[in-house]
């Protein structure tokens, strides 16, 4: 490979870099995103329900009021 032939594939991968590059970028910041999205569902389906507290299971079973 000449020196020539060095500088013009360097060239072409700078051309092809600027030229892509914005595609690229914003592909990426879909791909987070969408992890984003699918680590958020994931984490709301783990949740549990809330638990009830225990004031009114003694009002149910008629407490000491």
């Amino acid at each position: 490979m000449t020196l020539d032939d060095a500088a013009s594939l360097l060239l072409a991968s700078a051309a092809a870099a600027r030229a892509f590059a914005p595609d690229v970028r914003s592909g990426v910041r879909r791909m987070l995103g969408a992890g984003v999205r699918l680590g958020a569902e994931s984490l709301i389906a783990q949740q549990r329900p809330p638990a009830r507290p225990e004031t009114s299971r003694l009002d149910e079973a008629g407490g000491s009021r």
